[in-house]
């Protein structure tokens, strides 16, 4: 990754790639963001400074009438994405357990189903470290 900072409109744009499974073309993006701040010039200057910056990469291509179009995915997911940020920031991988644990004390799972989820995606890591 060349540069760690998302500015808001890439920020936006990542969101969006995000949150969709499939690959989008420009004018897909620019059918789902807010008109009256995006407009398909903004959009094309974000997309490419995204490719720039390897968050984005092209996907495919879709047809529109005699044309192509280049279809976008994000390069990372937003979770790779935001433990990249927190490495640089000098959180490490002995500080992982204490993230845990702030998450939990904000965002602790209220369901029986939500709490046994956890439990079994935090007990596949601690095997997976154990196997290593």
């Amino acid at each position: 990754m060349k540069n760690k900072d998302l500015n808001p409109r890439e920020k936006e744009i990542m969101e969006l790639l995000w949150k969709n499974p499939e690959a989008l073309t420009s004018t897909d993006m620019l059918e789902k963001l807010d008109s009256e701040k995006w407009n398909k010039l903004s959009v094309f200057r974000t997309i490419n400074g995204l490719i720039n910056k390897e968050f984005i990469v092209v996907n495919g291509f879709e047809q529109y009438n005699t044309q192509y179009a280049r279809k976008f995915t994000y390069a990372m997911t937003k979770e790779e994405y935001l433990a990249k940020r927190m490495k640089e920031d000098g959180m490490g991988i002995k500080s992982l357990s204490s993230i845990a644990l702030a998450f939990m004390g904000n965002e602790f799972p209220k369901s029986k189903k939500e709490r046994k989820e956890l439990i079994n995606d935090l007990q596949h890591i601690i095997d997976k470290l154990k196997e290593e």
